[in-house]
């Protein structure tokens, strides 16, 4: 059974307790700290050594609740006996987590049981203390600490916690704030794939570093033939539907380490990492005979098909912008055959 303890202090309390005046330069150092980092990673981890530096705490665990899982917190960041628990994921309608969550109170407790659907197995956790992280009264994780012998923590330490936790709590919102804003920058907002900036931003990146490994990496470039005439015919609309929906097919064909964008217009960037000529050939070759369907106007018969254009570092260029321009020129040159096979482009059967 689990023994919630209020006392100040008891034979099992942890020697060296937070001072006062330590707790305040400790608080000081976070709140510096916190106030320059952006990454979310970055501020979590900052916190863990934090943490551990200055209160020789045995363990703390960070975990914060994704809108996208009500129902569970995931653990964070985690350090010393609980270092393994990180991307757990903790139910929320049981255990200790959620009775943090839902009372939004902290919770010290002096002799900790395995029952509590919390603990990591095979851990030696015996006392733990827990403060929530709650924004506008809003609770949006649990920041906790644990040690290997029960009574290990005195109302100070909980005080000190929960002090950390409203710190904490601040920053991470503004952390996920300021990731929502690089998400936002980086994604094309009719429909929802990568820019073009950041596509740029990718390849560079990923050239580099295949310069160190020596694979091969390839990108596509694709345009809507019929794109034109659908959008003149059935309305600007339509051709933002179009748009929107060759996106969401292009992502479908792609890996999840690839990256899809929308390059301008109605072009399209498929860049695809560690894939040879060949290995990209293939996905060319199944995107090529694809006829798109316009959405809701399958009655009316009309439809759009791709081109593509597609080159390979290092063979076909060396640079970001000479693999671009080789994609480029092949796309063009497909266009071209498009036309002159008298393929119409009417967008019309």
């Amino acid at each position: 059974m689990s023994k919630v303890s209020s006392s100040r202090s008891g034979d099992g309390a942890r020697a060296g307790a937070a001072k006062p005046d330590r707790a305040l330069l400790f608080l000081a150092r976070l709140a510096n700290d916190l106030a320059a980092v952006r990454s979310l990673p970055t501020l979590l981890e900052r916190v863990m050594l934090a943490l551990h530096e200055e209160t020789g705490f045995d363990s703390c665990t960070i975990a914060l609740l994704d809108e996208r899982v009500p129902n569970a917190l995931t653990v964070r960041a985690a350090s010393g006996l609980w270092a393994k628990s990180r991307g757990a994921a903790l139910p929320r309608d049981k255990g200790l987590h959620g009775t943090v969550m839902d009372r939004k109170v902290p919770l010290l407790i002096s002799n900790l049981s395995p029952d509590g659907g919390t603990l990591p197995r095979g851990g030696k956790v015996k006392s733990g203390i827990y403060a929530p992280l709650v924004v506008s009264d809003r609770a949006i994780g649990v920041l906790s600490a644990y040690a290997a012998a029960p009574g290990a923590f005195t109302e100070a330490d909980l005080s000190l916690l929960t002090v950390v936790g409203r710190y904490l709590a601040g920053a991470v919102e503004v952390a996920r704030l300021n990731e929502q804003l690089k998400q936002l920058a980086a994604t094309d907002a009719l429909t929802g794939v990568a820019n073009r900036q950041s596509f740029l931003d990718r390849l560079g990146s990923e050239i580099a570093r295949n310069r160190r490994t020596g694979r091969q990496l390839s990108v596509v470039l694709l345009d809507i033939d019929g794109f034109e005439i659908i959008n003149s015919v059935h309305g600007h609309a339509a051709g933002d539907e179009l748009l929107a929906h060759v996106a969401d097919l292009l992502v479908r064909y792609v890996r999840g380490s690839d990256m899809v964008a929308r390059w301008g217009g109605d072009e399209f960037g498929m860049l695809l990492p560690e894939t040879t000529a060949a290995q990209a050939e293939k996905l060319v070759a199944r995107l090529r005979p694809v006829r798109i369907t316009v959405p809701h106007m399958r009655e009316a018969g009309s439809y759009a098909s791709l081109s593509c254009g597609l080159a390979t570092w290092p063979k076909d260029a060396q640079t970001p912008e000479g693999l671009l321009r080789e994609a480029d020129n092949r796309l063009r040159k497909m266009k071209r055959l498009f036309v002159r096979n008298g393929v119409r482009q009417s967008g019309r059967r």
